[in-house]
């Protein structure tokens, strides 16, 4: 049976879809949503720019904006969202999220970022896929 069920996610269309998966598929688990804020794609140029502070305001801002979003689809299926944001190399804070807080599943869009950038950073989806500690769900 599958008690905790966690869903990375992003702003994309797929990672919404993966959410409301877990939601139907794993009803009475609890699921955690995870945004994982990694300073490559926020930009280490920001951070001299803008100052550690404020880079550090902006990344909590979108994750409150994902977080409001997975709220809003945790309601639409009568359920509630627990939350969680790391910082660091997504494959790496994922897999380990889900070693350290007793994981039974991990949800996940099939892709969340543009082609460009998968193709120079690669797939989260798929490393999660191989290193993870549980089993991966993916959904497209």
């Amino acid at each position: 049976m599958i008690e905790h069920a966690l869903v990375p996610m992003d702003e994309s269309p797929m990672a919404r879809r993966a959410l409301e998966f877990a939601l139907e598929a794993h009803s009475e688990a609890t699921v955690t949503v995870l945004f994982v804020a990694n300073y490559v794609d926020e930009s280490y140029g920001a951070e001299m720019l803008l100052g550690p502070e404020t880079l550090r305001e902006r990344v909590d801002d979108r994750a409150e904006r994902i977080f409001d979003g997975a709220r809003e689809t945790a309601a639409e299926h009568d359920a509630t969202v627990e939350t969680a944001t790391e910082y660091g190399d997504p494959t790496r804070v994922i897999t380990q999220y889900a070693e350290d807080h007793a994981v039974d599943v991990i949800v996940m869009g099939s892709h969340g970022r543009s082609l460009v950038s998968r193709v120079l950073l690669g797939d989260v989806a798929d490393t999660v896929v191989r290193r993870a500690p549980v089993p991966v769900t993916i959904v497209r």
